[in-house]
Order: structure tokens, then C-alpha cells, then sequence
């Protein structure tokens, strides 16, 4: 069975069963513009009890959806960004087309386990991904020539 499943890169929405749950990661990583939230910092409306503005939130926070998420990376709950520490994104810069894989590391370390490593080599075959570590440093993978 494939770690990744590239054709799930582009799906604009979740793959069904797969529900966020308890999973908040994107609620901490992510930057929301709507509201002033920037990139690595908790969101003031994330709790215990996950968001307290769920119902109402932004566009930005509605329209965003991990690629765990979207079925992109294989695996159950365990592969969800809270169980394995990394949370991936991709997007498409509307200007120009061009690609972004990233891979946001939750908590130090975590892109350095098996799980993770094994996922970003997968996805490392015929892309770029960028490593985004929880000390603010970046690097990244390329693929082999």
C-alpha cells in the first residue's frame, strides 16, 4: 500500500470518514489573515474543547483542510498531524502555478521519526517539500536527480 496518495493533492475538501476530531494542529500552525493570527502561535479560540467559534469561524479556517484530511497521506488515526507531529500542506500560488508541499513539525523531533520520514520520502519521489521545524528553522527535501 502507497504512504501517500498524490491524486488527493489537489482535493478541495476532507475524504470522507476522516473528520479533524480532537485534532487542532492547524489551529496552532497555521497563519489565519482573518484573524490576525499569525503562523506558529495558538489561536486565541482554540481550548480544551477545540474551537470556540467552530460555527462561525473564518473562510481561512473553513476552506483549509490538511492532507491527512484530504486522504493524501495513508494511514488511520495515526497518521492524523496530533498523533504523527507533522501536519502537511499543499498548495498552488494562484500568480504563477507553482506547487507547495510542506511539512509543519509539531512538537521538536517529529520529523525525525520512522512514520514521518518514511511519509516525506514518499512524498520527496518527484517534489520539493519543504520542512517547516517547531525552532522556526527551515530546510528541504528534494527529489533524487
Amino acid at each position: 500500500m502507497s504512504l501517500v496518495r498524490l491524486d488527493r493533492l489537489r482535493s478541495p475538501g476532507a475524504l470522507a470518514p476522516r473528520e479533524c476530531g480532537a485534532c487542532t494542529v492547524c489551529c496552532t500552525v497555521m497563519a489565519v489573515t482573518e484573524l490576525r493570527k499569525p503562523s506558529r502561535r495558538a489561536c486565541e479560540h482554540v481550548g480544551a474543547a477545540g474551537c470556540a467559534i467552530h460555527p462561525e469561524r473564518p473562510a481561512g479556517c473553513r476552506e483549509f483542510h490538511c492532507l491527512w484530511l484530504r486522504g493524501a497521506v495513508a494511514g488511520g488515526d495515526a497518521a492524523r498531524p496530533d498523533a504523527l507531529g507533522v501536519m502537511f500542506d499543499y498548495f498552488v500560488t494562484r500568480a504563477t502555478g507553482e506547487e507547495h508541499l510542506l511539512a509543519f513539525e509539531v512538537w521538536p523531533g517529529a520529523l525525525d521519526t520512522p512514520e514521518a520520514r518514511a511519509l516525506l520520502e514518499a512524498f520527496a519521489r518527484d517534489r520539493e517539500v519543504r520542512l517547516s521545524y517547531r525552532d522556526g528553522r527551515w530546510s528541504a527535501l528534494s527529489p533524487d536527480p
